[in-house]
């Protein structure tokens, strides 16, 4: 019944730890790389026979990684790739292609280093606080965060104060939403796409 796909991939893995091969069998990765397990080999349970993202395959001990879903890493279907860092239909700007909602710092930080470019930005409800909000965007060496607060219906980042958050978007777009001791200043150029 094979289509042509090759080995089923049996689930997808992040690994955990650095590890150096031994034999040429294994295969060499380093931390938080994404494999896919294409075989648990029966007579050595403790390694598995994955593919990294450079489409090499080779034994994995197990216990350096980490089972993220079962099947492969992006077949097409929506279901499979990580459905959270995509903007959302729910919240309170659901259907806005720059609100993410409820995502985390830590996958504004991936959804931002995978897909965006610098100048990318996305919202998301703050985690801290759940009624304020969070501007993350992509940043040449390390992203930026930036918090918005929401009083009385006014959005408030740092001293500035703005009736909406689309208009506080638009405002950072033309003047800089962080400049840093050596000058250089941040601008948000377009949502993450």
């Amino acid at each position: 019944l094979s289509n042509g796909q090759g080995p089923r991939v049996l689930h997808t893995v992040q690994t955990l730890y650095p590890f150096s091969s031994v034999t040429d069998e294994e295969l060499n990765f380093e931390k938080g790389e994404m494999m896919e397990v294409l075989e648990k080999p029966e007579n050595d349970p403790e390694w598995w026979r994955c593919k990294n993202c450079h489409g090499q395959v080779g034994l994995v001990p197990k216990n350096y990684v980490v089972v993220l879903n079962d099947g492969p890493l992006a077949s097409g279907s929506h279901s499979q790739q990580n459905s959270h860092t995509e903007p959302s239909h729910t919240g309170k700007f659901a259907g806005k292609d720059w609100y993410y909602a409820s995502v985390t710092r830590h996958q504004a930080e991936c959804a931002l280093n995978e897909r965006g470019v610098e100048g990318d930005f996305l919202v998301r409800d703050s985690e801290s606080s759940p009624s304020d909000f969070s501007v993350s965007l992509k940043a040449v060496g390390k992203n930026k965060h930036f918090k918005v607060q929401l009083s009385n219906g006014v959005y408030c980042i740092g001293q500035r104060r703005f009736n909406t958050i689309e208009e506080l978007l638009e405002h950072y777009k033309k003047a800089p939403i962080f400049t840093s001791e050596h000058g250089e200043k941040l601008y948000l150029i377009k949502p993450l796409q």
